[in-house]
């Protein structure tokens, strides 16, 4: 028997960006993290002064350019493209000489569009000395300024290993005048020798300039003075973003996912954390300040579907359910979520009461509950809460997640009160454990029977499913068990509309899935075929078609190895191409099927961009990259074939 891996609670994914996210507050420089803040030693004033002879003359007020991106490929003039460099000497009043800038095709910021900015000069001894680029907004844009107050910018920087250049700075400018935006000392934050991804949320910068004319990145001697030396470093991807996420401006003009999805009979989705898309100003798990909010993600999500994913609270330790609602403080953040679903015209996909529990700690009162009268109380009053929420919505509803006994236990049984295996403080994992509140034995579907009554009561028009992952291939132990179950519950006039397939895989250099085989230690793995694979899915969904049951593809990714590539070389580069070719056969493969089978209802990725590694990737390192955009939101080989096999139906 052969199952693959699982997955923890989006709580405990780690989104640590690949870049980070800064704010100038208070007058110093500070790197929100979850569990600091430190001060960068930068230099003390936030203003950058240039000599210039320029008089200043009036402009037209600026005109919003609300997203702007630029990977720098293409260009052939960069005098024309109003990209600039200089070399900055504090000692000297300014500038000193020209920087040479040149577009260098060996080092970019790979996967990208293979195009980066090499900025070059002799770097004086000055600490604070520096050599920057400078990029024209006229040029640019075609305005002759833009507003930043409410902008997001991102860019990606390198600065050689052997460099005196310690300090990656941006700011913004008007006129000669300039205020730093950021920046952080590569030997102090990050290694030098290697690509780094920069997320500056602006909202956070106080008197922020209305009218910014250039955008400023420098590559500065920050920890100390030295001897004059050549020096250089590089700039790709700079992008900004400035939108309300709650009613993202979607381009039907363009070609999306969204658009050409529009017309088949599933909704096509992806899922975005909640914290990238509304954010939220104290982590109320972590007590940390918002280091994930990220424009570009909520842009991207609500651009490419129309499926927006909602869950529901776990319950906390020592908390009084009885006052639990949607209207105190700490709700604030699924309110958000909600409303960027709705104000967005998304389907909203909710995990409801049977989900958080198999992944969070069950609190000791809710443990202490009589069973069933009391849990199925508590149970009854969270299904109409969440579902009167989305009442008229035609939402659909995962009311149970991975709520089957994994393959210590036979794949074969409900996780239920009889099985506490303890973790942490004592308490009950449900994951990783067996336990579960809402079952008195692996046979015992009474309460799980009264929650779909009960939801169906509540809005007769929301689609209601389990969910559950290694259960898409027909013939897998937990994949037979289920269908039997709900096919079961089904012919006993259940108003279940069907099942959830997860669908995180893992894809082998050579296009084979792998799956490990339990009872054996060290563990071990067994490969199928992806034809097999897909095959097997696609027969599993006409078994449940025939007893009138549909089928939700509710979070698919696929994994790549990557951990044995070095993508600073062609080999490294050639042989990951290759193996996005597997990934695009993979979802594509995934999609035909949904596209064939009119009980398919849903094809929902989980995930949107490469740019925020989860708990699988922290986990089993060797593999990431699993999602449609890479870390700079440039579309992969699999959105490519999935837009294909779209606007070709």
């Amino acid at each position: 028997m052969k199952t693959k891996f699982s997955r923890r609670d989006f709580l405990k994914v780690s989104l640590v960006s690949l870049g980070s996210a800064f704010m100038v507050a208070c007058g110093r420089l500070v790197k929100l993290t979850p569990t600091a803040s430190p001060t960068f030693p930068i230099k003390p004033s936030n203003t950058f002064t240039q000599q210039s002879t320029a008089t200043a003359t009036a402009t037209p007020a600026p005109r919003d350019v609300p997203i702007y991106q630029n990977s720098l490929e293409g260009i052939t003039d960069l005098a024309t493209s109003g990209i600039t460099g200089n070399i900055h000497d504090p000692t000297a009043g300014g500038i000193t000489s020209s920087a040479d800038v040149t577009l260098n095709t060996e080092n970019f910021n790979y996967p990208g569009g293979g195009t980066a900015l090499e900025i070059k000069g002799i770097l004086p001894g000055a600490q604070y000395s520096n050599l920057y680029v400078d990029f024209s907004i006229k040029k640019l844009t075609g305005e002759d300024s833009i507003d930043l107050t409410n902008k997001t910018i991102y860019c990606s920087a390198f600065i050689p290993t052997d460099s005196a250049i310690d300090n990656i700075s941006v700011y913004a400018g008007k006129g000669d005048q300039f205020v730093l935006l950021a920046g952080t000392n590569a030997d102090t934050y990050w290694n030098k020798g290697a690509w780094h991804d920069y997320k500056l949320d602006l909202s956070f910068v106080q008197g922020l300039m209305k009218d910014c004319d250039t955008i400023r990145i420098a590559g500065q001697r920050n920890l100390s003075s030295g001897d004059p030396k050549t020096a250089y470093f590089l700039v790709d991807d700079l992008k900004w973003i400035g939108i309300d996420v709650f009613n993202v401006p979607v381009d039907n003009n363009v070609d999306s996912l969204r658009k050409f999805a529009v017309d088949q009979h599933f909704k096509f989705g992806m899922w975005g954390d909640y914290r990238n898309l509304v954010g939220w100003e104290i982590d109320p798990f972590m007590n940390t300040p918002n280091n994930y909010k990220d424009p570009w993600a909520a842009y991207t999500d609500a651009q490419e579907g129309t499926v927006h994913t909602v869950w529901n609270f776990s319950a906390k330790q020592n908390e009084d359910y009885s006052i639990f609602d949607y209207d105190r403080p700490e709700d604030a953040y699924l309110i958000k979520s909600y409303n960027y679903g709705n104000g967005n015209s998304m389907t909203i996909l909710g995990y409801a009461i049977g989900c958080m529990y198999m992944y969070d700690t069950v609190p000791q009162w809710e443990r202490n509950l009589a069973y069933p009268e009391d849990i199925k109380a508590l149970m009854l009053y969270q299904i109409e809460k969440d579902l009167r929420y989305t009442k008229g919505q035609n939402p659909i509803w995962l009311l149970f997640n991975e709520f089957v006994l994994s393959q210590e236990y036979g794949e074969n049984g409900l996780k239920n009160r009889q099985n506490p295996v303890k973790g942490l403080n004592g308490y009950d994992y449900g994951e990783w454990g067996h336990y579960s509140p809402w079952a008195g034995s692996p046979t015992d579907s009474s309460l799980i029977e009264a929650a779909f009554v009960k939801a169906h009561e509540v809005d007769p028009g929301a689609t209601l499913l389990l969910n559950e992952y290694n259960d898409e291939q027909i013939g897998r132990k937990k994949s037979e068990y289920l269908f039997r179950f709900v096919s079961g519950l089904k012919a006993k006039g259940i108003p279940i509309d069907g099942v959830g397939f997860q669908m995180h895989n893992y894809i082998e250099p050579g296009g084979t899935l792998p799956f490990y085989i339990p009872f054996i230690w060290p563990t071990q793995f067994e490969h199928e075929a992806m034809d097999t694979y897909l095959k097997n899915v696609d027969l599993n969904i006409k078994r449940y078609a025939s007893v009138g049951l549909k089928v939700a593809f509710t979070e698919v990714d696929g994994y790549i190895k990557i951990g044995d590539l070095d993508l600073t070389t062609a080999a490294g580069r050639t042989e990951y191409e290759k193996r996005l070719q597997w990934q695009a056969k993979y979802y594509a493969g995934l999609l035909k099927i949904a596209m064939d089978n009119d009980n398919v209802i849903l094809y929902h990725t989980w995930g949107v961009t490469d740019r925020y590694p989860d708990s699988i990737s922290s986990m089993f390192p060797a593999y990431g990259n699993m999602h449609l955009f890479d870390k700079n939101y440039n579309p992969k080989p699999a959105y490519h074939a999935m837009l294909d096999l779209l606007k070709a139906s």
